[in-house]
């Protein structure tokens, strides 16, 4: 063997390391695009269905901490404002101003994508593909990830979904993230989520957050149940 092959593979042995992709790294950049805990947001949620009219609706997110929200939602179907205190979750008619059950009524605010993902630990080591690394899931409960090192933000995930009484499908999610002109630079700006419906053709919801802004400590009145 001579010199120049040796010292070719002996480069190529020590320069290996560096295009492996740390999941720890993964995980903590994204943990920056997470809204902060204390915030105010605007989204806009536009709902696409085959032969169906296009639906819009409007949320309206106030947070405070992990545990205390007020979500009003608006739409032409439905009105109503969701108070979360904890384990305690409130929903109001806004049309009737009357209480309704709280059972089937997700509380999650649909823009907080991390809780989704997991942590590092879920996940298989990190495999190039094209200009993202794909990072599968040890558990399929959890979704595929799709990372991008130049934006350092995971771009686009699949995960496989409930379609009813349908039975599965696959969703994909694709991320679009603020620049340095919003408030908060480096948070979730758009998800456009795609699902192949069973029965053909495909669903489509898109979620702009339109507005975000952190705010400072609230009253823990205004939390309160009536």
């Amino acid at each position: 063997m001579n010199n120049n092959l040796k010292i070719m593979m002996i480069a190529a042995v020590l320069v290996a390391p560096s295009f492996a992709l740390d999941l720890g790294a993964v995980f903590s950049n994204q943990k920056k695009a997470a809204f902060p805990d204390t915030c105010e947001m605007h989204m806009k949620t536009t709902v696409l269905l085959p032969g169906m009219q296009t639906q819009v609706v409007e949320t309206d997110v106030l947070t405070a901490g992990e545990s205390k929200s007020i979500t009003t939602i608006k739409s032409s179907m439905m009105q109503m404002k969701m108070v979360k205190n904890g384990d305690h979750l409130k929903v109001i008619d806004l049309k009737t101003g009357k209480t309704m059950p709280s059972q089937n009524i997700p509380a999650e605010n649909p823009a907080d994508v991390n809780k989704q993902m997991g942590s590092p630990e879920d996940y298989n080591a990190p495999v190039k593909e094209g200009s993202l690394w794909k990072i599968t899931p040890k558990d399929a409960s959890k979704p595929t990830l799709y990372y991008s090192t130049s934006k350092n933000r995971v771009m686009k995930m699949t995960m496989n979904v409930a379609a009813g009484n349908l039975g599965m499908t696959t969703a994909e999610s694709v991320f679009e993230y603020c620049d340095n002109s919003c408030l908060l630079p480096g948070t979730l700006k758009k998800v456009t989520i795609t699902s192949q419906l069973p029965t053909g053709g495909e669903s489509k919801v898109v979620v702009d957050v339109t507005n975000a802004k952190q705010r400072k400590a609230l009253p823990s009145r205004m939390f309160d149940f009536d």
